[in-house]
């Protein structure tokens, strides 16, 4: 099984383990915990000032992406394969409620890292690119993150 690291600050952390298994071909993505890129979500939240998901992204370590997809959980493995069209991932460590939901990166159909969002909550409907801006915001006097959408 082939593992995927991408350095974080001064640590390696895992961002997603891809791999191969059995006969099948199917892959697998581990989800992770990525406390680097909640920071930098919350410092947008904090700071009130609008960034790009590209800044917020290159800030903690998030390289080589094209498109960020959010789930809210609990969420089944065949939506988010259907939505982001990757029939046959098998999703492991999916967060539960313990957290707001998903954060996928992926880079031209391939998932390249995997995050249990626990705070700040963000709001994106369909998929955002590095040019998205992330703006702070507030649902029901709560606050959270509006990711602007490049598409479905």
């Amino acid at each position: 099984m082939a593992s995927r690291f991408v350095r974080t600050g001064f640590a390696l952390a895992v961002a997603a383990a891809l791999g191969v298994s059995g006969c099948s071909g199917a892959t697998s993505v581990s989800v992770v915990d990525d406390p680097q890129l909640e920071a930098e979500f919350e410092s947008v939240l904090v700071s009130g000032q609008s960034r790009t998901l590209g800044e917020v992204a290159a800030a903690a370590g998030v390289e080589s992406w094209d498109r960020m997809y959010y789930f809210r959980v609990p969420v089944l493995m065949s939506e988010l394969n259907r939505v982001m069209h990757t029939p046959g991932v098998t999703w492991r460590n999916m967060p539960g409620s313990d957290a707001e939901g998903l954060i996928v990166f992926v880079s031209e159909g391939q998932i390249v890292r995997a995050v249990a969002d626990r705070e700040p909550p963000l709001y994106l409907s369909g998929f955002a690119t590095s040019d998205s801006y992330v703006t702070p915001d507030e649902l029901a006097g709560m606050p959270r993150l509006a990711v602007e959408s490049r598409g479905r």
